[in-house]
């Protein structure tokens, strides 16, 4: 897990105007900061998937925060991972209970056929969300080289 910076103070409020605001400006110097990570990890036959936006969360906001990210940091999201089944909201869960809420929700689109693949997420807390996503591309045959998101919880039980 790669990260570039830690959800606190003004990175904090900076993702949650992002994300909870509609402050799309903001994402450009988020990216930035995305791409200190995102990019030393990223060959050209590596597919760059996001984590899936709830259905939910994309009619409020109009975008996918991981996608815009990923975009603004100038690379291409393949939109590879779909949610199949929905999962209740994260926030207040502990770990164990974030790892069953988010279990074989996530489906993989296309087969991988071995490809390479770096998971992008906008932020990491205990690393539920994105082992799902491990999941479901090796099912489809892609292989994870990295796991990459722009911030993660400054909780030191998160991993």
């Amino acid at each position: 897990m790669h990260t570039a910076l830690e959800f606190d103070g003004v990175a904090a409020r900076c993702i949650r105007r992002l994300k909870g605001e509609g402050e799309t400006f903001l994402a450009r110097p988020l990216a930035a900061a995305l791409a200190t990570v995102l990019s030393p990890r990223v060959t050209p036959m590596t597919w760059i998937v996001p984590v899936p936006t709830a259905r939910k969360a994309f009619r409020r906001r109009g975008y996918r925060v991981p996608e815009l990210l990923i975009r603004r940091a100038r690379a291409q999201p393949q939109r590879v991972l779909s949610i199949v089944a929905a999962a209740a909201d994260q926030r207040g869960l502990g770990a164990r209970e974030r790892e069953q809420n988010v279990r074989r929700t996530m489906r993989a689109r296309t087969a991988g056929g071995g490809a390479e693949a770096v998971i992008v997420d906008d932020v990491v807390t205990t690393g539920a969300t994105l082992d799902e996503a491990v999941r479901a591309l090796a099912e489809a045959g892609f292989r994870t080289v990295a796991a990459v998101a722009l911030a993660a919880t400054p909780h030191p039980s998160r991993f």
